[in-house]
């Protein structure tokens, strides 16, 4: 063998030669996932208040006593937003505000989008996100399945006061779950096993379950709740629906929430924080 052929050889075993038994080569480093804010003017857009966690008081507000998961981001109707990372479109649908016969008024979402959003790595044990885009305009740019690039335009925020966006004042409702978006929450977990823990005990037509309770995903939206003493299973969705005679969107997950208990604010992040701590780089202009 001569040539080019010994060179390669020789090159090698020199280069083998560099590594002790024990050493290996230095992996490439793993891209980590980053995130960008919704909307340009978002953080100036927060000083009016509506910020995570805020505890509702206000006597004719219909979430008196609850706290709010998400940021209020009050810009005008016509804003874009952007999705905050790279992931997948899990919902994408109108959940309109309605008036039932007795004169009461069911506060829904308006026009709302969710997206899925692996971490790789993982971020505080976490494998994914989900962030939650509240009162948007009818034209969302994205459907349920769509694969979607950070900073993408996925919406714009809902006109004032519109049916469009729930009647709500224009604003844009920005929250981030924890978790991927077909799960069992802790929420709902929670839920059921103090039912179950109930006097009357959790029912679902004639099967009764009661005491401790074993949880088992069933296929992507329901769960497989099983009574530890009877061994009696029953089935529940994870999904909750609209209950507006017309325009009904599709369902969505139970833990899609604007407000909610204490207890709840946890399985929720303070969404300026969160992207703060794992932003995007700011790329140079020319």
């Amino acid at each position: 063998m001569s040539g080019p052929w010994i060179a390669l050889v020789v090159c090698a075993a020199v280069a083998g030669a560099s590594l002790s038994r024990d050493e290996k080569p230095p992996s490439a480093p793993v891209a980590k996932t980053t995130f960008v804010l919704p909307c340009e003017g978002y953080m100036r857009a927060l000083e009016r208040g509506g910020n995570f966690g805020l505890f509702v008081t206000g006597e004719k507000s219909p979430f008196k006593n609850s706290y709010h998961l998400a940021e209020d981001v009050w810009l005008k109707g016509g804003t874009p937003v952007h999705a905050i990372g790279d992931g997948i479109v899990r919902y994408s649908d109108f959940s309109p505000t309605w008036t039932d016969k007795a004169g009461v008024v069911h506060w829904n979402l308006g026009n709302v989008i969710v997206i899925e959003h692996a971490l790789k790595p993982p971020i505080d044990d976490l494998d994914a996100v989900c962030s939650f885009y509240v009162h948007l305009a009818a034209d969302r740019r994205v459907k349920t399945g769509d694969r979607v690039e950070r900073g993408q335009i996925i919406g714009r925020i809902g006109a004032d006061k519109s049916a469009e966006n729930g009647r709500y004042p224009a604003h844009l409702h920005f929250g981030i779950h924890r978790g991927p978006y077909f799960q069992i929450s802790p929420a709902f977990e929670r839920d059921v096993r103090r039912a179950a823990a109930s006097k009357d005990g959790l029912r679902a037509g004639p099967d009764v379950l009661r005491g401790e309770l074993k949880f088992r995903l069933n296929g992507e939206s329901s769960v497989l709740v099983t009574s530890v003493e009877s061994g009696t299973s029953i089935l529940l969705s994870l999904l909750v629906g609209s209950t507006a005679p017309e325009n009904a969107p599709a369902d969505i997950m139970n833990w899609c929430q604007g407000y909610g208990p204490q207890d709840m604010l946890a399985e929720w992040l303070e969404p300026s924080a969160f992207i703060a701590a794992h932003a995007a780089p700011v790329s140079k202009s020319r």
